[in-house]
């Protein structure tokens, strides 16, 4: 009962993580669609008091992961050491997935410290002991770049939402050299 109380202590944030990460490993281990999966909890939470409704954190965290999982996934596998994201114990991959896209795309307002206690707090929960400092370490060096990719997303956004420029039509801007028609 007190680990239930400790659980509910955490806030709904916490919650919303801890689902993101259940999910994530749910849809590994079954092989689907981790936003069909949170979407048919969705349904099923409005649909029966038995269920849980899934928050919209949760929803943000796993459609945030979905869209980039290639990114993430290559961001987590340059920072591990001496293991690769395969023989990592799956717990600890949908943890430290949900824990990079939080630093990577996620609210700037959370703060890199807040992200990386709160996934070590989940990992101390629903993994190996020995895998907390692991998935410590592998965050806080994410995090560390976090910055610097999200400056770079943000001037691609800013590329892309520039109006492009007029055409210029060529024939009206090259001076006529004054020669015969070569066609003629």
């Amino acid at each position: 009962m007190a680990e239930d109380a400790d659980y509910r202590r955490r806030g709904s944030r916490y919650r919303a993580r801890r689902r993101a990460v259940a999910l994530l490993f749910e849809a590994e281990l079954r092989d689907a669609d981790v936003v069909e999966l949170a979407e048919e909890r969705r349904r099923m939470g409005a649909d029966s008091q038995e269920f849980h409704d899934v928050a919209p954190y949760t929803m943000e965290i796993v459609t945030g992961v979905a869209e980039r999982l290639d990114r993430i996934d290559a961001m987590i596998s340059d920072h591990l050491r001496e293991w690769t994201l395969e023989r990592l114990p799956a717990v600890d991959r949908a943890v430290l997935r949900a824990g990079a896209w939080e630093l990577l795309y996620g609210a700037e307002d959370l703060g890199s410290a807040t992200v990386i206690d709160q996934a070590v707090l989940l990992t101390a929960d629903l993994s190996a002991e020995k895998s907390v400092a692991y998935v410590n370490a592998v965050l806080d060096r994410v995090a560390g770049l976090a910055e610097h990719i999200r400056a770079a997303e943000r001037a691609v956004s800013s590329l892309d939402a520039s109006p492009e420029p007029d055409a210029v039509d060529v024939s009206e801007t090259t001076p006529d050299r004054g020669g015969s028609d070569p066609a003629g």
